[in-house]
């Protein structure tokens, strides 16, 4: 089970404004700024590689668990997470998820590596 001894790493939630370029197309690019920060525990699961077009392409995938809050219930796939230390950037995949139902914690499955 997680406690706040485990929330060793800061990260950054970041929100993709919604922005018309006059094409039919709506989405801007991410901002330099993250919408909010908050302490959180990231937990590495094995790497994996794929081959995508002739090229091996490296992918890790992470659980990363933060304290239940207004904000962090707001987040959705479309959003990303980026480490505020190493600035690695983790695309969400799902989530938020309360592992226990004790309404202290959420989840997000998280991988880095990949197309947002």
């Amino acid at each position: 089970m997680t406690s706040a001894g485990d929330l060793r790493h800061r990260i950054g939630f970041y929100r993709r404004p919604v922005v018309s370029d006059g094409h039919g197309n709506v989405e801007g690019a991410f901002p330099p700024d993250p919408e909010f920060s908050c302490s959180a525990d990231v937990k590495v699961r094995f790497g994996g590689e794929t081959v995508l077009a002739a090229r091996l392409q490296g992918q890790q995938t992470a659980t990363i668990t933060v304290r239940r809050s207004a904000a962090t219930l707001a987040v959705t796939t479309d959003w990303r997470i980026q480490d505020e230390r190493d600035g690695t950037i983790w695309n969400i995949r799902s989530g938020p998820v309360d592992p226990d139902d004790g309404r202290l914690w959420l989840e997000f499955l998280c991988q880095s590596g990949v197309a947002t």
